[in-house]
């Protein structure tokens, strides 16, 4: 069983620097036992991006009704009427991208993104401006936090978790210029002015298939096939971190490569 200090120390082995900003993905099973658990994990990031570096995390919604909604899906009026506006200071997080992720939105300090389906989470001095504002129709692309992610030179960290994690390829397909970009509509139940639940309708880019040849079942989706074309090339840095193989990315660095490989294979000259 690993402490809380030997993870900080396998962290900045990797190359997680103080005063840096990370972006994690993990895999809690990957990583193995932790003497303190999640919490523990949390800690030894914090640990080794130190009081001036900042951990962000997405969070999402555990109760997010994009699939219920999704390009003109009508949800029955019951059910439509019980469903609870999203509140980030309650809200629990989606479990599919990590459980490590509920453990940041309960850590002292950390402040939550107002977008329901892509809330992100963040702690450390840049945590308001990385969260603030997010707008519906600005989930991962242009005007949202993973934009200033981007802009910040952030890291991504793939703790454990596999390639296709690396939420910041998604602002890169937002941004290639590439023809035929799959979109879609959906709605969100925000809270009014008076607590009263209003629902909202977004347009915003498909995040689960960019292009129709990205979004067939079984198949990898860009995100992942970016990310292994990447490492191929070996401008990353990857290491172990308590049982798990890791991966450490700088976020302009893997977004430049994904909007190029984007853009020499499917813009409009290819």
């Amino acid at each position: 069983m690993k402490t809380r200090t030997e993870i900080a120390t396998h962290l900045q082995r990797l190359g997680v620097r103080t005063g840096d900003l990370v972006m994690v993905h993990a895999s809690l099973k990957a990583l193995g036992p932790v003497e303190g658990g999640a919490s523990a994990i949390v800690g030894a990031l914090l640990d080794a991006v130190g009081p001036s570096g900042t951990l962000m995390g997405y969070a999402s919604w555990d109760l997010s009704p994009y699939e219920e909604t999704l390009n003109g899906a009508q949800m029955p009026d019951e059910l439509r009427r019980a469903w609870p506006p999203f509140n980030p200071a309650t809200a629990r997080t989606y479990p599919g991208f990590g459980l490590l992720n509920q453990f940041l939105v309960d850590a002292p300090g950390a402040r939550r993104s107002a977008h329901p389906d892509a809330s992100m989470v963040a702690i450390g001095p840049l945590s308001e401006a990385l969260t603030e504002p997010h707008h519906l129709g600005q989930a991962l692309g242009k005007g949202s936090p993973v934009e200033r992610f981007v802009e910040l030179g952030g890291n991504v960290l793939l703790l454990g978790a596999p390639l296709n994690s690396v939420t910041a390829l998604h602002y890169a397909e937002a941004i290639a210029n590439i023809p035929d970009k799959r979109r879609v509509t959906y709605e969100m139940p925000l809270r009014g002015p008076n607590g009263e639940t209003v629902w909202e309708t977004a347009e915003d880019f498909d995040s689960n298939g960019i292009l129709d040849c990205f979004a067939v079942d079984g198949e990898p989706d860009a995100v992942e096939t970016i990310v292994k074309a990447y490492v191929a090339i070996n401008r990353h840095r990857s290491g172990q971190v308590g049982d798990a193989f890791c991966h450490l990315f700088g976020a302009r660095d893997i977004v430049s490569f994904g909007v190029a490989y984007l853009e020499h294979r499917f813009g409009r000259g290819a």
